[in-house]
């Protein structure tokens, strides 16, 4: 007799100890009788609109959708309630951890992934509405898109030509991004663990600032913040005739580089530019190599004198390169047929659109404070022998941040 009551009570406390995942699984298991029911409905032989596919592969019939609508819950519902006790109950190190945990998350979602597979293809058969395929990536867009560099749309272009547009657009800003968020980072980083208090505050409000804000809300309040300091487009900034600036769109000179081969003239892109390109970015470029090249003192050594002749050799072979290319400044021109500047437009030039220096401000600031914390992180991490060491040895803090 006392056998039942403490086989009674045993099972009592369990379900009791138990109770949140018990009525977890009670939910999971309405949630499974439900979604497992559609889509055994899809499958019951001879039903309205029973995607062709399915005649091949199987169908079932009314009493197998009534035993399988019953028993295919209480199945998926057991498996999760013992996987979870299994989890909880069992000691297992991370890596078997996670792996019994994305095990048991593949047999959980089942049901729900089979029904949204299902209704998805019967949709596809039975509703246009909801037909799948790329065809609409080929029909005309009907309208034109800014930071189209380097392509140039026009009303005619396919989707697949915005499309490429927007992932160069995405791969343009988060390039620009990543280069200004590492410098202003480094200069954050390096300005929280000053010993001028007041630097160092500013630093870690500017961190802190940004860094619990999220992402989406500061991209709209730069998309904003520009939309009211820039002016409007009939009263828009001039630059020497030379830069726009609006809210809707900021145009610069656009650079043209055209590469002439051997034998052929460049005629009309030859200019002043070129020569400008020609003769200086080389040399000042050799000038800042050898400069720290004499710094370092190995000019002087067999290892010195051959780096100096492959700079030279590979300055000469960059002239002959250079010597075929052409440079044109194109200078963008206001377009105004008529008083209403709804139709002015600018022909030439290189256009960036207001929203995609709020994008590249936003991604700039947001990134530059993970940037910060990592670079102030890691000279924390350094050892404190380490600093005393560079201290001790006249090292001025460049010096040292520089080692």
């Amino acid at each position: 007799r006392k056998q039942p009551d403490k086989l009674f009570f045993d099972i009592r406390d369990f379900l009791f100890n138990n109770l949140l995942l018990v009525i977890c699984i009670y939910i999971y298991y309405r949630l499974c009788v439900n979604f497992l029911g559609q889509a055994l409905l899809l499958l019951q032989d001879g039903a309205n609109g029973v995607p062709q596919f399915y005649d091949w592969i199987f169908a079932l019939t009314d009493p197998a959708i009534v035993i399988l609508s019953f028993w295919l819950p209480i199945l998926f519902s057991l498996l999760v309630f013992g996987g979870i006790y299994y989890l909880k109950s069992g000691s297992f190190n991370p890596k078997e951890s996670d792996r019994n945990a994305q095990y048991l998350s593949v047999v959980a979602l089942t049901p729900f992934i089979l029904y949204f597979v299902l209704q998805l293809l019967y949709l596809n058969q039975t509703d246009k509405s909801w037909y799948f395929g790329l065809e609409y990536m080929d029909e005309n867009v009907g309208w034109q898109l800014t930071n189209d560099w380097p392509w140039e749309t026009a009303l005619e272009d396919s989707r697949w030509t915005f499309y490429a547009v927007g992932i160069s657009n995405a791969v343009r800003v988060v390039l620009i991004s990543i280069l200004f968020c590492t410098i202003i980072g480094v200069f954050v980083g390096v300005a929280r663990l000053s010993n001028n208090l007041l630097l160092s505050k500013l630093a870690e409000t500017y961190v802190e600032f940004f860094r619990n804000m999220p992402l989406v809300v500061q991209l709209f309040f730069w998309l904003m913040i520009l939309g009211d300091i820039l002016p409007r487009f009939n009263e828009m900034w001039v630059l020497w005739d030379w830069i726009f600036i609006s809210n809707r769109t900021i145009m610069f000179p656009r650079i043209i580089v055209d590469f002439c081969f051997f034998g052929s003239s460049c005629d009309p892109f030859r200019n002043l530019f070129s020569l400008i390109i020609v003769f200086i970015i080389p040399f000042v470029i050799l000038h800042i190599v050898t400069r720290r090249l004499d710094r370092d003192g190995v000019d002087d050594s067999d290892e010195g004198l051959r780096q100096r002749m492959y700079l030279w050799v590979g300055t000469l072979l960059l002239l002959s390169l250079l010597l075929k290319w052409a440079v044109e400044i194109e200078q963008p021109v206001l377009v105004q047929p008529n008083s209403g500047y709804a139709s002015w437009y600018f022909e030439g030039g290189e256009e960036v659109s207001s929203p995609f220096i709020a994008m590249m401000i936003g991604l700039t600031i947001y990134t530059s404070v993970q940037v910060a914390e990592i670079v102030r992180g890691s000279i924390q991490s350094l050892p404190r022998g380490q600093v005393e060491a560079a201290i001790s040895l006249g090292l001025s803090p460049f010096q040292r941040l520089r080692l």
